[in-house]
């Protein structure tokens, strides 16, 4: 072998988490459990890596912003505006005719009181 090392399983994180916890203090022992739990949880979600891990983590972490997006557009209403004598979208500026729900045009939900 050239002396590259390769990377770490998941399967062998987690024993040498468990090896660390049958050792440590009172604190470390929740430590290493919580640690243990969480990359269990990554392994049964498919990680066989470290970098499987990570790049579920990075794609929760993008539908989390996705999710909080949507939710702000589609489940936080907004107040349309008057401009002009007609009533317009405060997401995307476009004519919103009176009392309807959404804006046709971007989906914003819309607050008229």
């Amino acid at each position: 072998m050239s002396g590259t090392k390769q990377p770490l399983t998941m399967d062998e994180v987690i024993t040498g988490l468990g090896d660390l916890r049958a050792i440590a203090d009172s604190k470390g022992k929740g430590v290493c459990q919580a640690a243990v739990d969480i990359l269990f949880a990554l392994s049964e979600e498919g990680a066989k890596t470290v970098e499987d891990a990570m790049d579920i983590l990075h794609d929760y972490r993008l539908q989390a912003k996705e999710n909080a997006s949507l939710h702000s557009k589609h489940a936080v209403a907004g107040k349309p505006f008057l401009k002009d004598g007609v009533w317009h979208c405060p997401d995307c500026n476009r004519r919103v005719p009176p009392n309807h729900s959404f804006c046709h045009r971007c989906g914003k939900k819309l607050r008229w009181k």
